[in-house]
C-alpha cells in the first residue's frame, strides 16, 4: 500500500490529524496483512521516525530474516 500523500488544512494543524491518519492507514495495512510504501514525506520523515514501532509494516526489497 502506497501512502502518497497526506493533508490536513492548516487551520486544522497541530492538532495531531496527520498521525491519527496515519494510524489508521498502518492498522489498515496491518489488518489487511499490506506492507506500507511511504511516499509520502510526512510520513517518511516525520510520523515512522516517531512512531518505529510501525517499521515492520514498512516495505523492504530485502527479505526479512528469520531469525
Amino acid at each position: 500500500m502506497d501512502i502518497l500523500h497526506t493533508f490536513v488544512p492548516s487551520s486544522k494543524r497541530g492538532l495531531g490529524l496527520a498521525s491519527h491518519l496515519c494510524v489508521a492507514a498502518f492498522n489498515h495495512a496491518k489488518s489487511h496483512s499490506l506492507s506500507v510504501i511511504p511516499s509520502c514525506s510526512y510520513v517518511s520523515d516525520t510520523f515512522l521516525p516517531r512512531n518505529p514501532s510501525w517499521n515492520s509494516l514498512v516495505y523492504s526489497e530485502e527479505p526479512k530474516s528469520s531469525m
